[in-house]
């Protein structure tokens, strides 16, 4: 199995990732979560042929999560590919609850994700893989920030309740699925 050079730079950032990054968040609170990031036009570029995923086949959707609503990706097919583009990586910070209206705010310091028949907010920045120890204070001191924002604007109490409603109605649609 040949490898393509995005592919390689993609398994180089999630080795950094996954080898130090992840673990030293865990150790500050962070866990995997339930909910995957939604693939957008963004993750695409258009061809003479038709859309093309930026994204490969070791792509990884997974999110972690410290703190409600507050969602952490690692986009790790975003990027240019040359010699050292292993080192730079999007950290993305997303609300899970789709097309949520927003306070006017919170616009600009989170912008849309775009799916096929809504949005989610996201919150994205750019983090260098060669100082990992670095890169676990910044996300996690901008996760709280973030948090901190929300809060400010009354906007986590309310996705709280948000959240609450949706699970209730999957855990009794999945009840009634059984039944």
């Amino acid at each position: 199995m040949s490898l393509t050079d995005r592919e390689k730079l993609e398994l180089m950032r999630q080795g950094i990732i996954r080898g130090f990054i992840i673990p030293q968040l865990e150790e500050r609170g962070y866990l995997v979560s339930y909910w995957k990031r939604p693939i957008s036009l963004e993750d695409m570029y258009l061809r003479d042929d038709g859309w093309k995923p930026l994204y490969s086949r070791f792509t990884s959707w997974e999110t972690y999560r410290k703190d409600y609503p507050l969602y952490l990706f690692f986009n790790t097919f975003y990027g240019d590919v040359y010699e050292k583009a292993y080192k730079n990586c999007f950290t993305e910070y997303l609300i899970s609850i789709p097309n949520y209206q927003l306070t006017s705010s919170l616009l600009g310091v989170f912008t849309r994700l775009n799916v096929g028949n809504g949005y989610y907010w996201k919150h994205r920045m750019p983090i260098n893989l060669l100082y990992p120890e670095a890169c676990v204070k910044i996300i996690d001191a901008t996760y709280d920030e973030l948090i901190i924002s929300l809060a400010r604007e009354g906007v986590l109490d309310e996705l709280e309740k948000l959240e609450s409603r949706i699970k209730g109605h999957s855990r009794n649609s999945s009840q009634n699925s059984v039944s």
